[in-house]
């Protein structure tokens, strides 16, 4: 069954690759004398020479402005540093353009040779072209929610990864990143709340196939736009149940001369959060402090003395953080362009490459990206185009590596040295965090990804066309490392390393996108059509190779499992093939750009899907209203720019199950072993039972929205209120294990997600000299699980649990009631273990009982998710110097941190400054509970331990100054700037000292996010 249905994608193939070629030989035919008559006339024209300045509004002359021949882009001059130009020409018009200009044609008038231009800025939000599914639409027209993100905001940002510049831009989009070590400053981005239990993940489309936002250098980035509802992203089906992500590169452009653009960024990155750890002194007083409140007749480790010398400095404290870690690490992205046009053929190449150091020495990360983005008019009637790009990027990191360096800091005591007497490292029964960095060998990944996106068009009728597009797309993961063995300390107390070990393993994807699209615009009169069918094939295969070695080797040869004991070989391979097939359409209709209507129409196919229920149907419908162009409104309220009104429905769908359950409509088996007499025989047996009922899980939108802009749009709002319910969510049902099967999944459950998205923004220019903008974006989500059929209980985090009527990622536990602090409570007080001492923590008896349980005493007490999110944006110009700032936050969300990060002396760990405040017969009004060693009384899931993890970040803070055109213009530059940015510059929070609020390791071993001072230029040429 599953051949059969891959072979009806695959026979498709020919007809897409065809599409480029059919048409070719026609047109070229019908066009065969053109050119020559063309060139009789050219002769026959007398050359004029004109000459001109262009400037701008302000009546400041413009330097570097494009003066091109109209129909011969060969022809062409540049204006000189008082914005002047001359040029001979046979034409009778020309066109002068500007970056951040109206481009303007100019049309001789007989006898006049002299000419002065004036070109105004860009700023027609109305008129805006923005990216939508499969096609390109005047923000005007607008129907459902999107949102976009222009590349003049990441052009000074200093961000590996297109998502790391998302937080806190756009309503709706919650970013949140929870590393910054090399190589992973990428964020998770969810849309408008959590859909499913299983995944959050929205669509990513680059230039117009699926792909990944982080591997691409966001220097090459042209715009990124986002839709949000199902109305705008329901043509791409079962893919967009979480929202969709369209990246466009960028592209040259017609009848532009060559220019060559040059970006370099150098950082310094440095902890946003560093644990505060106690000093030798608050050690050695909160240890014996432990000791005694668990056992008041034991020995204390030590004695007044010595506490009286830690605190003098009479005995050393060391700082472990500062012995492992360094201060900064330094960071470099540099990219290179190069673009341009003719009147038929665009190129845009890039060469772009990232290096990223870490805080120790072993982890770094480097990049190379490369891009070549190529379109060309074969003749009227055909397109063709090309879009090739790669990456390659090295991970690397001890054996050990950075988590156990983080490891080693949180467990080594201030009282303890980094190096014995006799100059050798320390070993005290745990790792040394300084010993064990360069010397335990080497992790490594190594990535690769190639991709090319072929595209031809046939132009039939000025109003009539069709695409094909055809994507392969290849992506390699190999992991590779080797354990050295080494030692160290001393006689006394030492480390050995034990066996070397090593690893390889690889991994490749590929992923092939063929697409039909049929595009019609065309306007009657007062009523413009627009319409979409289009046909795509998906198809994903995966495979694996592992192997692994221990024992034996040498130090000195790493790169080799062959060095390695034979005998110790592990190895195993594996992988799956999945595809999908989709038609899918879509009807736009505009009566005299006042009334505005859109439908769309998808069905998709998936290899996972039993064949009965393969097909899923996802519909759409949009319509606006443009107030503002009512005569009765803009005859009569003259600072009314704009006011629409949108309303919005539509289904999406969604397939996201087990990463691992690809195949859950086919039957699957195991292999395994069984003893019959004295003879092990392998077996293979059916391990998982299949639901032949499985169908898609579907997501339904509901939405309404106002749009309004004033005083020429100098003011302005977006307001979108919406509703999203999951239904048959797919879930694993439990089933007796008497059986022997694992469950299979099924549709089972729903969610639903409440919200609004808020978009406010004012600019204005003031004189020549001075402008500025300012926007602020607010988004709520109410999530909510409205049903589970039956599977309500923890997550693989037993703090997390899914419960009908609460949040996805909702943790649940006891609540807190202060302390123990008199005899009386201990005697009164309902307790969980009986063995309560004065300061520990007390629990509220839900259930009243007199007694505290875990069965019946716990409640969600807070949620992982934030329900606000917002960003307010804001920069300044005065002249040549330029300030942009963006602040980021989240609300409504909690942290709940454990073990190292939490609990003092925990698991032979030190303490931390948050220790200091501990409950004593003195302070009952303390932040932590008694203090102790061993005795793990209060450290039960609790509200007690819950933080309030909202924050606000200043996410960006940059400087620029752009180089006075007559000092570049000399050196033959055409533009320079040059910029000071810091990223995560403060943040302001409830959370304990030393914790980043969207860290996700809640024992506070990973690599936190930092924050960078960069220095960089762009220059033009």
């Amino acid at each position: 069954m599953k051949k059969n249905y891959l072979h009806e994608r695959k026979a498709h193939l020919p007809f897409v690759l065809a599409l480029g070629l059919i048409a070719a030989p026609i047109p070229a035919l019908a066009e065969t004398e053109a050119p020559h008559a063309d060139a009789v006339a050219t002769v026959n024209q007398q050359k004029v020479t004109i000459s001109g300045i262009v400037k701008d509004e302000a009546g400041e002359p413009i330097i570097g402005a494009s003066v091109i021949e109209k129909g011969n882009a060969m022809n062409g001059v540049i204006t000189d540093l008082d914005g002047r130009f001359s040029l001979s020409l046979s034409g009778n018009a020309v066109d002068i353009s500007y970056v951040g200009y109206k481009a303007q044609t100019i049309n001789l008038k007989a006898g006049v040779r002299e000419y002065n231009v004036v070109l105004h800025e860009d700023t027609e939000m109305l008129d805006e072209v923005v990216v939508v599914g499969y096609g390109v639409q005047k923000k005007s027209n607008l129907t459902g929610s999107v949102a976009s993100v222009d590349s003049k905001v990441l052009d000074t940002r200093p961000v590996s990864s297109v998502s790391a510049a998302l937080a806190g831009q756009m309503p709706g989009v919650t970013a949140i990143q929870t590393s910054g070590a090399p190589g992973s400053q990428a964020s998770s981005i969810t849309i408008r709340g959590k859909n499913s239990i299983n995944a959050a993940s929205p669509l990513v489309i680059v230039d117009g196939v699926p792909g990944s936002m982080n591997t691409i250098d966001p220097a090459d980035i042209e715009s990124l736009t986002v839709l949000k509802d199902a109305a705008s992203a329901a043509i791409y089906g079962v893919q967009a149940a979480n929202g969709v992500i369209l990246i466009t590169t960028k592209q040259g452009k017609k009848g532009d001369k060559t220019r060559i653009n040059y970006s370099g960024t150098f950082s310094w990155a440095s902890p946003v959060a560093k644990r505060e750890y106690v000093n030798a002194y608050e050690f050695a007083t909160l240890y014996n402090e432990a000791t005694y409140n668990e056992n008041p007749n034991a020995p204390l480790s030590f004695t007044e003395e010595q506490i009286e010398q830690y605190r003098t400095g009479a005995l050393p404290s060391t700082d472990w953080y500062d012995a492992a870690f360094k201060k900064n690490a330094f960071e470099q992205m540099h990219n290179v362009s190069i673009s341009g046009g003719s009147e038929k053929t665009t190129y845009n190449g890039s060469l772009g490459y990232t290096k990223q150091n870490g805080l120790t020495d072993e982890i770094d990360y480097s990049r190379f990206n490369a891009r070549m983005n190529l379109t060309s008019d074969i003749n009227k009637y055909l397109t063709v185009g090309m879009n090739a790009s790669g990456y390659r990027g090295v991970s690397n990191d001890g054996w050990s590596g950075f988590v156990s360096v983080c490891q080693g800091v949180s467990r080594q005591y201030p009282t303890d040295p980094v190096y014995n007497e006799d100059g050798t490292f320390n070993y005290t029964g745990k790792d040394n965090p300084v010993a064990i960095q360069n010397k335990s060998g080497f992790k490594r990944n190594t990535q690769q990804e190639l991709n090319l996106n072929t595209f031809a068009t046939i132009h039939i009728l000025p109003e009539l066309s069709v695409k094909g597009v055809y994507s392969v797309r290849n992506y390699t993961s190999n992991q590779d490392g080797f354990k050295r063995h080494f030692s160290y300390g001393n006689e006394v107390s030492s480390f050995d390393s034990g066996l070397r070990e090593g690893y390889d393993k690889y991994y490749t994807h590929n992923y092939y996108t063929g697409q039909v699209l049929i595009n019609y615009n065309k306007t009657f009169g007062k009523h413009t059509i627009g319409a979409l069918a289009g046909f795509e094939s998906y198809e994903h295969i995966y495979k694996y190779t592992e192997a692994t070695r221990k024992g034996g080797g040498n130090d000195e040869l790493g790169e080799s499992l062959n060095t390695l004991d034979e005998s110790s070989q592990k190895n195993k391979d594996g992988g799956y093939e999945m595809a999908r097939l989709s038609y899918f359409g879509r009807i736009q209709y505009d009566y005299l750009g006042k009334y505005l209507f859109e439908a769309n129409l998808r069905s998709d196919a998936s290899s996972r899907f039993p064949k009965d229920n393969r097909w899923g149907v996802f519909p759409a419908f949009s319509a606006g209203w443009r107030i503002s162009e009512e005569s009765f409104v803009k005859d009569n309220i003259d600072w009314l720019s704009n006011l629409k009104l949108r309303l919005g429905w539509g289904k999406t769908g969604n397939e996201e199950l087990d990463v691992n359950d690809i195949y859950p409509a086919v039957p699957t088996y195991a292999y395994g072993s069984y003893m019959f007499g004295n003879t092990l025989y392998s077996t293979a047996y059916e391990s998982r039972y299949v639901n032949y009922n499985l169908q898609w899980a579907t997501v339904t939108n509901y939405e309404v929205a106002l749009e309004g802009g004033f005083l020429n749009n100098m003011l302005g709002f977006e307001l979108a209120v919406y509703k999203k319910k999951t239904n048959d969510m797919l879930l694993y049902l439990p089933i007796q294990g008497v059986i022997g099967m694992s469950a299979p999944a099924q549709n089972a459950g729903n969610v639903e997600n409440t919200g609004f998205d808020l978009n406010l923004f004012h600019n204005k220019n003031i004189g020549k000299d001075w402008s500025y903008n300012i926007a602020l974006n607010v988004s709520y989500v109410k999530n909510e699980i409205t049903n589970m059929s039956g599977t309500e209980g923890p997550t693989t985090d037993a703090k997390i649990w899914n419960l009908e009527g609460y949040p996805i990622g909702s943790y649940y536990g006891l609540v807190a009631d202060g302390f123990f602090n008199t005899e009386d409570d201990l005697k009164n007080c309902p307790k969980r273990l009986g063995t309560e001492k004065l300061g520990d923590i007390k629990y509220k008896d839900l259930n009243g009982d007199g007694k505290i349980t875990l069965d019946g005493d716990r409640q969600i007490i807070g949620k992982n998710f934030p329900s606000w999110t917002g960003g307010l944006s804001f920069s300044v110009r005065y002249k040549n110097f330029d300030l942009s700032g963006l602040f980021q936050g989240a609300f409504d969300v909690d942290g709940y941190f454990t073990a190292e990060a939490a609990y003092a002396f925990y698991n032979g760990a030190t303490a931390l400054k948050r220790h200091l405040d501990r409950w004593t017969p003195e302070n009952h009004d303390a932040t932590y509970p008694r203090i102790t060693r061993t005795d793990q009384t209060n450290f039960t899931t609790s509200s007690f331990w819950l933080q309030d993890a909202s924050y606000v970040r200043l996410k960006n803070l940059t400087l620029g100054y752009t180089m006075p055109k007559a000092w570049m213009t000399k050196l033959g530059v055409a533009n320079a700037k040059v910029f000071l940015s810091g990223e995560n510059l403060f943040t302001i929070t409830g959370l304990d000292g030393g914790i980043d609020p969207e860290e996700a390791n809640e024992r506070g071993w990973s690599y936190g996010n930092v924050k960078k001072i960069s220095v960089g230029v762009r220059l033009s040429f």
